[in-house]
């Protein structure tokens, strides 16, 4: 699966609030992935790039003021060092 069709497919994504609350499109996502806009497993992928599976890590616009991050279990725990407990 490549890292366009994988932000495709997930249900729920950042929302552009300058033209409503909607989905991105697909030109948006595709300039997300072009910019660096969005980390995939520590890696910034391009629209066509295969991604390898299980994500641990998700990031979107990790430069900016709002940072969007989602984690599994795991990778929380051993940047921890133990059960820590997220907000």
């Amino acid at each position: 699966m490549t890292a366009f069709e994988y932000l495709k497919s997930l249900p729920h994504l950042p929302v552009n609030t300058e033209r409503g609350i909607n989905p991105p499109s697909n030109s948006d996502l595709k300039r997300w992935l072009n910019k660096g806009s969005v980390i995939i497993n520590g890696v910034k992928p391009k629209p066509e790039d295969e991604i390898e599976f299980p994500i641990t890590e998700l990031v979107f616009f990790p430069k900016g003021r709002r940072t969007t991050m989602i984690q599994s279990d795991e990778v929380r725990r051993n940047r921890c060092g133990g059960d820590a407990m997220f907000p």
